[in-house]
């Protein structure tokens, strides 16, 4: 008669296992538990990112980066998610600046490469001009103090709200899409927007998203899409916006 052996875990010491589960697909029975690793780097976390109905993000880059492809991005998940969101592009403050001057007869070179020269004090004032009425605006908005009377073609924004639950109810998300390139500006909109000096009772948590791009062939793929769009480049060879953009 054969003898019976012990069952074998396969080890070669005749040691009884239970049979292994099923790594992929069979889930852990045990209640998770917070380690001291983790509850110290879940207080970290808690101190950088406090709680708020409110929050702004500012994102960061040059040109061509895909700053506003992003903001869209993360208004329609967000939105989905259901916060209400808006996005508030600097841009579109500039440009409606810019064609009041215009008309005024006093507008030349505000869209082409001239306007971003640090050394044209006249364009850096209006530069400076338009981001803080965007940033006003959108603290309004924030804030729940905008006025109704605030069309979108005014305020030169995008919002769309499809939940039914209240204002009250509701995180309010806002996106500054600009360049936002220099230390000088980031620091600027990270005090306007959480100083409570400055905003009190009004905490407002701030993140800052930086889009990179370094691929010369996408790069330039985006610099042909944007003089061909952009309203900046209206009435302007190709070539020639290429030049100015680059």
């Amino acid at each position: 008669e054969q003898e019976d052996l012990p069952a074998s875990n396969g080890n070669g010491n005749g040691n009884a296992t239970a049979p292994q589960r099923d790594y992929y697909n069979s889930g852990s029975t045990e209640d998770a538990t917070d380690t001291p690793v983790v509850i110290n780097r879940l207080e970290t976390r808690r101190k950088l990112t406090k709680n708020s109905t409110r929050l702004v993000i500012v994102l960061v880059g040059l040109p061509a980066r895909g700053k506003s492809f992003v903001a869209r991005k993360l208004l329609n998940f967000l939105e989905w998610y259901g916060c209400q969101c808006k996005i508030f592009n600097v841009g579109k403050y500039r440009r409606q600046a810019y064609a009041e001057i215009s008309k005024a007869g006093d507008g030349g070179g505000a869209c082409d490469a001239n306007f971003f020269d640090a050394n044209n004090k006249q364009a850096s004032a209006l530069r400076e001009h338009v981001a803080e009425v965007a940033l006003r605006e959108m603290l309004k908005w924030i804030d729940g103090e905008e006025d109704e009377s605030d069309s979108e073609d005014k305020l030169g924004s995008s919002s769309h709200s499809f939940s039914t639950l209240s204002i009250e109810q509701q995180d309010r998300i806002a996106i500054f899409d600009a360049t936002n390139s220099t230390d000088k500006r980031r620091r600027w909109v990270l005090e306007e927007c959480t100083d409570p000096a400055k905003r009190p009772g009004k905490p407002t948590g701030v993140v800052f998203v930086e889009s990179i791009c370094d691929d010369e062939e996408l790069l330039n793929e985006n610099f042909r899409f944007k003089v061909t769009n952009s309203p900046d480049y209206l009435g302007v060879s190709e070539q020639e916006a290429m030049a100015d953009l680059k």
